[in-house]
């Protein structure tokens, strides 16, 4: 009799751990490939998003990042998703500047919340210190010319495409020691934007 009821004892133990193990595994499947939970630390989003809420983040939309590394720089390649980043969309992203003020770095230490107002292609303007401001968002494939005039607006770009130097000289632009007159840009780049503008720490300042 006692020889039954261990047995019986650990095929339910067996059972439990089997189902705890398929359990954690579609847990994994769900958290890598599907949806990932965030806490909303600051009020840059208000209305739409408070400080305190908890959104839940669809990883199928734009697809999956892949990442690998090159030279020690991260190489991110996305998986096919159901479809692109589109105006308005609230997205979660990397803050590209999460480990050097001065320089775009692929980091997971820091993400950030915010409207996407203007796509890869678009020409966006914004009132700064009383003034208008607008740039450019390269496209992939873009290839733009390169001067003292907007060289600012692409310079980190650049150097996070090249993973090169970009400095200005007398006027004149050069990667590394090479002039450069104009550049095929090799990414997407979006415009992102608090809903609560006054607020809120975006591609303003970057």
């Amino acid at each position: 009799m006692e020889v039954r009821e261990m047995k019986r004892i650990g095929k339910k133990l067996m059972y439990m751990a089997l189902s705890l193990f398929v359990i954690f595994q579609v847990y994994l499947f769900i958290r890598f490939y599907w949806i990932v939970s965030c806490f909303i630390p600051t009020y840059s989003m208000a209305p739409t998003l408070l400080g305190g809420d908890y959104i839940i983040v669809s990883m199928q939309i734009p697809g999956r990042r892949i990442m690998n590394s090159d030279s020690g720089r991260r190489l991110v390649h996305r998986l096919k998703g159901q479809r692109e980043v589109q105006r308005n969309d609230v997205v979660v992203f990397n803050f590209p500047y999460a480990e050097d003020k001065e320089k775009m770095i692929l980091s997971t230490k820091l993400f950030f919340c915010k409207r996407c107002v203007a796509l890869p292609g678009d020409t966006h303007q914004w009132f700064a210190r009383e003034s208008l401001e607008k740039v450019y968002l390269p496209k992939v494939g873009d290839v733009l010319p390169i001067d003292s005039c907007n060289y600012n607006h692409y310079r980190h770009c650049i150097e996070y495409e090249t993973g090169q130097s970009l400095k200005l000289e007398m006027g004149l632009v050069y990667l590394a020691d090479t002039l450069l007159t104009e550049y095929h840009f090799k990414h997407d780049y979006y415009f992102m934007q608090g809903d609560n503008a006054n607020y809120s720490y975006d591609s303003r300042n970057w």
